[in-house]
């Protein structure tokens, strides 16, 4: 662990280096500059010499970024202890290999483009990963593995678009005869005593309707008005655009990666498992607890506006 430790530091240093390095090239630059113009008689040139070499120290920046952020995954992600590599990437080492060797072929036949060439296709899928298992920004990523964030959105795009091609037919499979659909609903009926229920999915209306998050309107007894109907419609309809784009790719995968880890037994330490609070107050609990004042405030004045806006086109 203190070897890690100590290879981090080494590596912040370096980076913080090369940071420094680039501030005194954009500084030179700009002195450079301001000089030539300043002269009676400008010469180009030299500011074009001056440019191109600036050009070419930019470049080995980028080429030592590069090579510390490949000993950065080859030497410090790779050697990770089995539950620390599982606490970034969410699934275990041996996981990780085997999800490698299904899909670099794949990868590697489907890619047509140049600028990640450079990078080993290990440590794409890995950047993918840790984007899922963390949330991170790609250039908090990009950082981390070497790629600029056009790079890692590409990167992104590929991953998965070659699993969900791969595996969605074989790792999502939905009820096809009576006696699946019978399995399955018995089992929501021993646990939860409700009938006919084939499958369940969490969504948009269980969040918290916070200042940056806002939800629909719930109708916990009182009838919504007219408003505030208006506003959940339109809201939906908003909401399909996001469904049909990004964010539905990511679902999916994360979909089939979980039925991945479920089939090879690599599942999540206990304590950092979803457990359910088994109580006859669950629904009520969760509508009393998605309103916040601050959230509340400003659905309302979306609310005012797309209907002010709706009666005023109706005029």
């Amino acid at each position: 662990m203190n070897d890690i430790n100590e290879i981090q530091t080494i590596i912040i240093l370096i980076i913080i280096i090369i940071l420094i390095k680039h501030i005194e090239l954009e500084e030179l630059l700009i002195a450079s500059y301001s000089i030539e113009q300043e002269e009676e008689d400008f010469n180009i040139l030299p500011l074009i010499l001056l440019y191109s070499q600036h050009n070419k120290e930019i470049n080995e920046l980028r080429k030592l970024n590069r090579l510390i952020s490949n000993y950065w995954f080859n030497e410090v992600c790779l050697n990770m202890q089995d539950f620390e590599f599982k606490r970034h990437f969410r699934l275990t080492r041996s996981t990780f290999e085997w999800l490698c060797c299904e899909i670099i072929p794949l990868l590697r036949r489907n890619s047509n483009e140049p600028g990640i060439i450079g990078l080993a296709w290990e440590q794409k899928i890995a950047a993918s990963l840790w984007f899922l298992a963390t949330g991170e920004c790609f250039r908090s990523i990009g950082e981390k593995f070497g790629m600029g964030e056009s790079t890692i959105s590409y990167a992104l795009r590929q991953f998965f678009d070659v699993i969900i091609s791969k595996f969605l037919s074989e790792k999502i499979i939905f009820p096809t005869t009576e006696l699946e659909v019978n399995r399955i609903t018995n089992g929501f009926k021993i646990t939860r005593n409700f009938p006919n229920v084939i499958g369940a999915i969490d969504g948009n209306g269980g969040y918290l309707n916070l200042s940056w998050l806002i939800v629909p309107y719930k109708d916990i007894g009182r009838r919504l008005t007219q408003e505030q109907t208006y506003f959940n419609r339109k809201y939906s309809q908003t909401r399909i655009k996001v469904e049909q784009a990004f964010i539905s790719h990511i679902i999916t995968t994360c979909c089939i990666l979980h039925n991945i880890c479920e089939e090879r037994c690599d599942f999540l330490p206990p304590d950092e498992r979803y457990h359910e609070v088994e109580t006859e107050t669950d629904v009520n609990r969760e509508l009393n607890t998605t309103e916040t004042p601050e959230g509340n405030v400003i659905r309302n004045s979306i609310c005012n506006f797309l209907w002010n806006q709706r009666n005023t086109r109706r005029r």
